[in-house]
């Protein structure tokens, strides 16, 4: 009993505080943006293939889809300024344990005419409640409405240029492609989506050493926020940072010095992820009573080292599984997919670039089925279906808020599912990219 009155008494004291701390609190709203857009040229004159010549003279039995795909399927040398996203933050302090974030997104796709069109929809409606923070770094937060995927956000975060291309959970990959009649059929997709309506309780543990997210989503994501399931997603999240004393240690002690950065170590990051549930699929569909299971499991690193005085190295990683359940009339079917994928950021230690300009380089590798069930009809599927991705980049920082890039990426599959403009087929598509992603 004595204990229970202990800790009442604790937790009024610190209820005490707040209130008393809240009495100088000044609300506050910011707003901001970030853009994605540039310039995108089709350096290789391929694509992969969406026509076939279906006539007698295109039968191949030898080709990706039975038949030779049709010549000039696109413009030659094509090319084109783009807006890939624009997003506009609205971010408010409404007390000093509460505040709240509205993000609307603008975002490009393609209509019912082909034509390119711009759509308005929302990506984050959230408010955030801190009950506990106490000196010592720990922190206990609760976070309900239109979320961020912690995970999706803790990688863009690592790897630091969404605006060139998203990370490797985040990325849609091909997992199928079929033939029907004279055109390609291609199913593509991602291991979750970036946000979802959700509640999540985050952890920051003692001096900082570690934050645990723990979410219960609808598995829908952001784009379909219907209210037609019984059933919830769970999601588990951790990012642990075992150096964080010594960093923080050194960091104190340079801006006594009035200096911004340190040598050496300026982060280290473990992470790992855990996710459980449908991610939108049925509930219960078949007669045979199976159910829909879409599991995800993964971790990371990551590591940076100041050069002396000026540049850095960055390097890092994540590696993802997927663990699926299909119903079927007869017998539920299993599918099982892995990626990995490891980055690299260089800036030279040279005094007169200033950490502006930085050499970048990416790698992925996905496999939508490693079951690999052994059917080998025409198309992309599970027998052939990996897939790899590699960025080489050059970018630079004027500014803080603004980052130009210069980056050039072939996307790699196991078969020869491209074409170019000849008719002629290969097995990757080149893409040159001007990068230009302002954060304000």
């Amino acid at each position: 009993m004595k204990n229970y009155l202990t800790f009442a008494l604790a937790f009024l004291f610190l209820l005490m505080a707040q209130s008393s701390y809240a009495q100088d609190f000044k609300p506050e709203v910011k707003i901001g943006g970030v853009i994605f857009t540039g310039w995108t040229y089709n350096a290789d004159n391929s694509d992969f293939i969406t026509k076939l010549d279906t006539s007698a003279a295109g039968l191949n039995p030898g080709a990706a889809f039975g038949y030779n795909p049709t010549k000039n399927q696109f413009e030659t040398g094509k090319n084109s300024f783009t807006i890939d996203r624009a997003y506009i933050n609205v971010k408010a302090s409404l007390t000093p344990q509460i505040s709240a974030r509205i993000t609307p997104d603008i975002f490009s796709f393609t209509d019912g005419a082909g034509a390119t069109q711009y759509g308005f929809q929302l990506k984050y409606a959230l408010m955030d409640y801190t009950p506990i923070s106490l000196d010592n770094g720990t922190n206990l937060m609760f976070e309900a409405g239109v979320i961020p995927n912690q995970w999706i956000s803790g990688i863009e975060r690592y790897y630091g240029y969404r605006g060139v291309a998203k990370t490797l959970t985040d990325y849609s990959y091909t997992l199928s492609a079929t033939r029907s009649t004279n055109t390609v059929k291609r199913t593509m997709g991602s291991y979750f989506s970036s946000a979802d309506l959700a509640l999540t309780a985050k952890l920051t543990f003692p001096n900082k050493i570690a934050d645990l997210y723990l979410s219960i989503l609808n598995g829908n994501g952001y784009k379909n926020e219907g209210f037609d399931n019984r059933f919830k997603d769970f999601m588990a999240t951790a990012f642990i940072y075992p150096l964080q004393g010594m960093i923080k240690s050194k960091m104190d002690a340079a801006k006594k010095n009035k200096k911004t950065r340190i040598d050496g170590i300026a982060d280290l990051t473990f992470g790992g992820f855990m996710y459980l549930g449908k991610l939108s699929s049925g509930e219960y569909g078949v007669a045979n009573g199976g159910q829909y299971k879409n599991n995800r499991f993964g971790g990371m690193l990551n590591l940076k080292y100041n050069f002396d005085k000026f540049g850095y190295l960055k390097v890092g990683g994540e590696f993802s599984l997927q663990s699926n359940t299909v119903p079927s009339p007869n017998a539920d079917s299993s599918i099982t997919a892995r990626g990995i994928s490891v980055f690299l950021d260089f800036n030279p230690p040279i005094e007169s670039l200033n950490e502006k300009l930085s050499i970048t380089f990416r790698y992925d590798n996905f496999d939508p089925n490693t079951n690999k069930p052994g059917y080998n009809a025409s198309g992309l599927n599970s027998d052939n279906g990996k897939q790899s991705l590699m960025i080489f980049g050059l970018m630079y920082k004027p500014a803080n808020i603004l980052t130009l890039g210069l980056s050039y990426h072939i996307l790699g599959f196991e078969k020869n599912f491209v074409t170019d403009y000849s008719g002629t087929t290969s097995s990757s598509i080149s893409r040159l990219y001007f990068n230009t992603i302002v954060d304000f």
